[in-house]
């Protein structure tokens, strides 16, 4: 296999290091459905909020109520962290979170429309996606829709006792799968939604499972010597029964036959390589992977490595521009976007990486998470404060921008008062585009997209 490294492919200046760049002309690249645009909309007045304590009040918070009441999770010391959000991949209604304190729940949010003057509050139905005797101190480590939208698989840590659920949409409990030993810190289904691949621990090394609901067999592979607290792992499908497991310097491709998983594969590595993210195109049939150091690889099938020194520091975000079924794209673009502690967006054409970035994007602090709108037309990035939205293929000007607000009911009651410790950012669009999810640590906010 070829190792192809680019040493003069670089993404610098970092934002970080020397002037700050002038302010950009405004530019309009040509009409969206024969609209051109030339400011930045704010989209703070697009807000709502969710309320992530259940106690029977299902409800979202409008922008407008700025002052929280009593009940609201500021006033309470046990208002739970979010980690994981999650939007139906084919229902722009439907949103799933799921966190600290035995948060598992799925909310029906209103389509996107503008807030009435005077109404804070917007009625907000929903259900548990966990059971209602599980201990206050149950964890949601990790959540995955099915393609169709038809189910989602919960992961849960319970004093020491992992179990992963399957759940229709519509909240009926469809099958419990137990693991051994906790946490379960990944979890996706396969292409057809047949398979459902869940990554834990293992007396010290790593466990694989892939179960097979609802047959209710599963299949497991064990790295004994791979301590996924030192060194997390990521996977991705590549097919129906094969996908890619990557984690510090080992990138394996591993098969499910009937009876056990084997290895397909295992890629030529560097001693130094530091893989913290792998996410598989299957269009262009490239794997992507991600670092520690900054190194964006790209990975053919034959085992071919071109290697992109993208950003300086952690690479913290990165996804494929999603295309619709019907939209083949150029036979020589396909475009990924990576975001890193340097406080940069970029997006490369994987057909081209021995090319500079299409775009050079940045933000005033380090990238938390970005996201495409499932029709790849935008892209949001978001810092701990901030949300950027660009129109792709037209980044001089951001087509819209919200800030956090700055109020009680926006910070955490698990952080202390002299500090901004967060745990956890979540981003992602509805199935629409129409619709952006931010959350952190105890807030979890609707933002609004006019297109």
């Amino acid at each position: 296999m070829e190792i192809d490294n680019q040493p003069d492919n670089h993404a610098y200046p970092s934002p970080l290091e020397g002037e700050q760049a002038p302010e950009p002309m405004v530019r309009t690249d040509g009409p969206e459905q024969g609209t051109q645009v030339d400011k930045v909309e704010e989209l703070a007045p697009e807000t709502t909020f969710i309320r992530l304590v259940y106690d029977g009040q299902n409800q979202i918070q409008g922008n407008r109520g700025a002052t929280p009441s009593p009940s609201s999770p500021s006033g309470q010391d046990n208002a739970p962290i979010l980690l994981r959000c999650e939007w139906n991949p084919r229902d722009p209604s439907i949103l799933a979170a799921g966190g600290t304190d035995a948060l598992a729940r799925v909310w029906t949010v209103p389509r996107a429309g503008p807030i009435e003057p005077g109404q804070d509050h917007v009625s907000l139905q929903g259900h548990s996606l966990i059971d209602r005797d599980v201990p206050r101190d149950t964890i949601t480590t990790a959540m995955s829709w099915t393609s169709d939208g038809a189910a989602i698989a919960v992961a849960t840590d319970s004093r020491n006792h992992a179990s992963i659920n399957v759940w229709s949409a519509e909240g009926a409990h469809l099958q419990s799968m137990e693991l051994s030993e906790p946490p379960i810190i990944k979890m996706l289904w396969n292409p057809n939604n047949t398979a459902l691949l869940a990554i834990s621990p293992d007396k010290g090394g790593t466990l694989i499972t892939v179960h097979y609901p609802p047959a209710g067999n599963s299949l497991s592979y064990v790295l004994p010597d791979h301590n996924i607290d030192a060194t997390p792992f990521d996977a991705a499908w590549t097919g129906e029964a094969e996908f890619l497991l990557c984690g510090g310097d080992l990138m394996l491709c591993l098969q499910c036959t009937e009876t056990t998983i084997v290895q397909a594969r295992k890629f030529e590595t560097k001693d130094d390589d530091l893989f913290s993210q792998v996410l598989f195109d299957g269009r262009s049939r490239l794997a992507a992977t991600s670092s520690d150091k900054g190194t964006l690889d790209l990975w053919d099938e034959s085992g071919q490595r071109r290697s992109i020194s993208a950003h300086q520091g952690t690479i913290t975000a990165m996804q494929w521009q999603p295309l619709p079924e019907n939209q083949s794209g150029p036979d020589d673009e396909r475009l990924i976007a990576t975001g890193g502690d340097d406080c940069a967006i970029l997006i490369w054409n994987a057909r081209m990486p021995e090319s500079k970035p299409k775009c050079f994007l940045t933000m005033d602090s380090p990238i938390m998470r970005l996201a495409f709108t499932p029709d790849g037309a935008f892209i949001a990035g978001a810092t701990s404060t901030q949300i950027l939205i660009w129109k792709v293929g037209s980044y001089a000007v951001p087509r819209a921008s919200w800030s956090r607000p700055v109020h009680p009911g926006w910070l955490s009651p698990k952080a202390s008062a002299e500090t901004d410790e967060e745990d956890e950012h979540c981003l992602c669009w509805d199935a629409d585009g129409h619709k952006l999810a931010y959350g952190s640590n105890s807030r979890l906010a609707i933002i609004n997209f006019r297109r």
